[in-house]
């Protein structure tokens, strides 16, 4: 097998040769590739895609994503996020994901994160003993309607019978849902935004100075210019992870107490029927009844099946409206370092939930 590494300035025209034939595996897709060229914290360098061939065809590949963290001193130091990882299924449990991962380690000398989101890839990470926790954020999942179909009848099978059974627990559970909307009165003023405004980027930018990363409004753009996740038709592509969605939506919202200059920012994505809040700022806690209520009819609104928060002052207010979930379990978060990070990683730090690379795809 031949292993090649590519970096930033070569992927462009590396990923073009491999559009041109429908039947190639794409390490990544055309979605993806707009937003790795325009990453603000990236440079020509980087390297981002380690990909195997055989026999000429893509086996296997691992993709990264720059980022920049800030150390105890508030100094910025450039890593990557280990975005992307799969290998052809007839050529797994050979060490090939393992090589990709150690020829990754050597390039970006061990300056490597990652989220606990892929139990496979984690498995290999953890053989490798070379990474820390440096993160167990607590959270929940709160289930507002049933949806057994898309959770279950994978694995399980069933997919008519559990396609039946979501139909009437949500027929029965809609009017309920009907009935609590006149409750959710917000006691803020609310005002759907495009992006987040200039006048807002003061409130963003004092809040992230506790931040480990401290993604500002320019970041923010990016993402929201160039996700990883289409609504729109599209020709089906060789890529082995998610890139079209039914629904794919981001709504960010300005909020404004009545008493006093007090402002907040809600940042919330659904895609298909899940909704996140990838970044949440506010200047009170008295406006977190006003997210945690926002959220709750923006779900049930727009026929959202679940929500997974891991801010404790929203899900300790979404716990207010218990009653009207069908379930609420704990959905925790890990964020692993490598262990060359270790020393520089401060003792205190704040993590959003759309830090890595959720606020991409939600």
């Amino acid at each position: 097998m031949d292993l090649k590494v590519y970096t930033l300035g070569e992927l462009e025209p590396h990923l073009y040769t491999l559009y041109s034939n429908p039947e190639s595996i794409l390490p990544v897709s055309p979605l993806r590739m707009r937003s790795y060229l325009e990453n603000p914290r990236a440079s020509s360098s980087d390297p981002v895609l380690f990909e195997m061939r055989q026999d000429g065809e893509v086996v296997a590949f691992r993709s990264l994503l720059p980022d920049i963290f800030f150390d105890r001193e508030g100094n910025p130091h450039p890593f990557a996020w280990l975005s992307g990882n799969w290998v052809d299924p007839g050529l797994r449990r050979q060490g090939i994901s393992t090589r990709l991962l150690e020829v990754a380690e050597e390039w970006w000398e061990g300056r490597l994160m990652y989220t606990n989101y892929a139990p496979e890839s984690k498995a290999v990470y953890d053989h490798t003993g070379r990474f820390r926790v440096i993160a167990d954020r607590q959270g929940k999942r709160f289930y507002l309607r049933s949806d057994a179909e898309t959770l279950l009848s994978k694995r399980l099978g069933f997919k008519k019978l559990f396609r039946a059974s979501d139909r009437v627990i949500n027929q029965r559970h809609e009017r309920i849902l009907e009935n609590y909307l006149p409750s959710l009165r917000a006691d803020c003023e609310l005002q759907q935004v495009e992006g987040i405004l200039a006048q807002l980027s003061k409130l963003v930018n004092r809040h992230q100075q506790q931040s480990l990363f401290r993604r500002d409004r320019e970041i923010f753009e990016w993402a929201l210019q160039y996700p990883w996740v289409t609504e729109q038709d599209c020709d089906p592509i060789n890529y082995q992870f998610s890139y079209k969605a039914s629904r794919f939506e981001n709504i960010i919202c300005h909020l404004v107490h009545p008493e006093g200059n007090r402002h907040g920012i809600l940042w919330m994505l659904i895609h298909n029927n899940a909704l996140s809040v990838p970044y949440q700022f506010s200047d009170d806690e008295a406006l977190h009844n006003c997210m945690a209520e926002t959220i709750v009819r923006t779900m049930i609104e727009n026929g959202c099946t679940y929500t997974t928060i891991r801010y404790p002052e929203l899900t300790d207010r979404l716990m207010a409206h218990q009653k009207i979930f069908l379930s609420v379990r704990n959905m925790p978060q890990l964020i692993f370092a490598h262990e060359k990070l270790a020393t520089l990683i401060p003792e205190q730090f704040l993590i959003h939930d759309g830090d890595g690379d959720v606020m991409f795809t939600g």
